[in-house]
């Protein structure tokens, strides 16, 4: 009995060991932004907002998104560094500062988020 606990031990440790868990493994694909916006302390989502997307380092913009019925909107693109700036919006205007900046790797998408305030 108790070779039979030692060998079943050893072999899970060792299978263990040679397959890591699934969920350590980045997910493959391309990065993304995550773009939302919301007004109001209950941050209701608003549709329509634009933002342009520009790599760190400058140049032209790489994309133009608008936010849907759930205030929110995505740009897939390479994994890296990323600013994200809020169009505006009649009636509205932004709280805070109107471009982020944001760092994409794959599995991760982070969120640029850009709270309104509205007449």
């Amino acid at each position: 009995m108790r070779r039979t606990m030692f060998l079943t031990a050893t072999l899970a440790a060792a299978a263990f060991v040679v397959a890591p868990a699934a969920d350590a493994q980045p997910a493959g694909g391309d990065s993304a932004v995550r773009v939302q916006a919301v007004w109001g302390p209950e941050q209701f989502p608003i549709a329509g907002v634009t933002a342009e997307i520009t790599s760190c380092a400058g140049g032209p913009a790489l994309g133009t998104v608008t936010t849907g019925n759930d205030g929110t909107a995505t740009f897939t693109g390479g994994a890296g560094c990323y600013r994200v700036a809020a169009g505006t919006l009649s009636g509205c205007s932004v709280d805070g500062d109107a471009a982020q900046q944001v760092t994409t790797m794959p599995g991760l998408t982070p969120t640029a988020t850009f709270r309104f305030r509205c007449a």
